[in-house]
């Protein structure tokens, strides 16, 4: 029992010993207590109290929740009898019955990290939970829609035709493009091998009893690898990056399934490096348009893991590294675009992209509002943590210090700086957004964001500390949960401290995407306003 009080140990100890479920102590919902999750294991009923104690217990904004109308005490009363109900039933409870249930209480909340895993004790399937998404689909589902495959190609404004928007350097790295360039050329290279191979076989009078099996293992790996190949040669860029996950999976299974293939065929299947599948960043782009307007689109946050030596690889052979160096010479374009047209006065103004990103490490900040801020550091908000299992129980109110970049470098007051976010801009990419929006040279262009500004836990899993982080365990105990460690309270335009979760940021200038225009022409129109806009300063 992670969270536990000594003085009560030895009487904890005879509660164990004993025949009841549980004991009077208070429960806690870390991870490995068997008491706080045993009702949850044998009943709806069970499960559902265990799942309205541990929130109501870790939750960190119920006062934020109040003042929607939300009535932590009246979802208890209303809902158990729903699940002493199914407790009830003879026929099986489906997971969409449950999961609709669950969706019905969730709904109301407003935490956009919170997220949570039930299991259907009739089907032993796990329902997932994410309330803050399904309120932006909810709310805002055109603009979701239209935005799930617009990743802008920049290679458009390379062109003298782009005119006021043309684009006179450009640089970039992707995780995505190395890893499709690895699918690609070793799956065609197996293809080949294998039809080298049946040839063969055929010519020598076909398959036989000592090489029908690998024959046969053959032809069906030339088939799951055209089967990828297909998609990677005809899916357009954006479908590729939003289904990278899936390509990977179908490519790691032709490498665990087909190894033994190899050595009978001539076939090398070589791994997908697991850095590359796992980093956060995704990609970054530089571009410098018309009139030294320093342009930066980042996937993620993850430029500190490509940054700080302690994260970089030292495999020179490794695609990995080839990655990292790549990500680090965009970025330095980038710095350096700005360093050296501000000290020659011809600085236009400078973009940040973040539509599409999801966030990631806070300590990115350095590298990209940070970049044009003075060192020391920016206070950008309040953070307060949740500090007991009252709704109300809360730590002190913390200054949360954003960090700025340490070495010398240009300070940009007296430039316009642009940032464009939209729907798709959760936690870091917020951040980001307000620390852009706060600055005196600062504009927001675009759409309102996620709404998903409470600051995670660094070990999600070490929950005892402050009652956040992850309760229960992921695939383990009938009920999981994750709440924030902080929530960020923003100041508003009279200076008062305020909390924007489950709704975000307004732009200064509202700027829809305009999907006709991106489909027919491949024009974007939220970065064209952006350079409108530096252009006009």
């Amino acid at each position: 029992m992670k969270r536990t009080i000594f003085l009560l140990a030895a009487v904890s100890a005879l509660a164990l010993t004993s025949c009841r479920p549980q004991s009077d102590d208070l429960l806690s919902y870390g991870q490995n207590d068997v008491q706080a999750f045993y009702d949850a294991n044998n009943s709806f009923a069970g499960e559902f109290k265990t799942f309205w104690t541990a929130i109501n217990e870790n939750y960190g904004i119920w006062d934020y929740e109040e003042s929607f109308g939300t009535d932590w005490d009246a979802v208890y009363r209303t809902y158990l009898p729903k699940f002493e109900e199914l407790d009830k039933r003879k026929n099986k409870v489906t997971d969409d019955e449950l999961k609709d249930l669950y969706q019905q209480i969730t709904d109301t909340l407003h935490d956009g990290h919170l997220s949570m895993a039930i299991k259907n004790l009739h089907t032993g399937k796990y329902i997932n939970l994410n309330p803050n998404t399904r309120r932006v689909e909810r709310e805002r589902w055109q603009e979701w829609e239209d935005l799930s495959n617009n990743r802008t190609d920049l290679h458009l404004y390379l062109t003298p035709e782009a005119g006021a928007y043309q684009v006179k350097e450009y640089d970039a790295a992707s995780s995505n493009t190395i890893v499709y360039a690895l699918i690609d050329t070793t799956l065609t290279h197996a293809v080949q091998a294998v039809d080298a191979y049946i040839a063969m076989v055929d010519a020598a009078g076909g398959p036989n009893s000592t090489n029908d099996s690998v024959y046969a293992a053959a032809q069906l790996l030339k088939t799951d690898a055209e089967e990828i190949l297909t998609i990677m040669h005809t899916a357009s860029n954006a479908i590729l990056t939003s289904w990278k996950s899936v390509i990977v999976g179908k490519y790691k299974k032709i490498y665990d399934k087909y190894a033994f293939v190899g050595k009978q065929t001539g076939v090398t299947i070589l791994p997908v490096e697991g850095e590359l599948n796992e980093d956060i960043l995704g990609s970054i782009e530089y571009a410098l348009f018309d009139g030294n307007i320093a342009y930066m689109r980042l996937g993620g946050f993850g430029l500190t893991l490509h940054f700080d030596s302690a994260y970089q690889t030292k495999d020179s052979a490794s695609m990995y590294f080839a990655y990292q160096q790549a990500v680090k010479r965009t970025w330095q374009r980038w710095f350096d675009a700005i360093q050296v047209h501000h000290k020659a006065g011809d600085l236009g103004g400078i973009i940040i992209d973040v539509r599409h990103n999801s966030g990631g490490a806070v300590p990115d900040y350095q590298w990209v509002v940070g970049a044009l801020l003075p060192s020391g550091g920016w206070h950008s908000h309040t953070l307060r943590m949740k500090n007991g299992i009252g709704r109300l129980d809360y730590g002190p109110l913390t200054p949360f210090n954003m960090q700025t970049y340490k070495g010398e470098h240009e300070v940009i007051n007296d430039r316009p700086i642009v940032v464009l976010a939209n729907c798709k801009s959760i936690s870091m990419a917020e951040n980001t957004t307000y620390g852009v929006k706060a600055q005196p040279n600062g504009c927001f262009i675009g759409t309102r964001t996620y709404g998903g500004l409470s600051a995670l836990a660094p070990d999600p899993e070490n929950y005892s500390d402050n009652y956040s982080g992850a309760f229960g365990v992921s695939g383990v105990t009938p009920v999981y949960g994750y709440v924030p460690k902080f929530i960020g309270l923003y100041p508003n335009e009279n200076g008062d401290s305020r909390i924007v979760e489950g709704y975000g940021f307004e732009p200064d200038i509202e700027c829809p995407l305009d999907v006709n225009l991106w489909q027919t022409q491949g024009r974007d129109n939220q970065l064209e306003k952006a350079v409108d806009y530096i252009h006009a300063k």
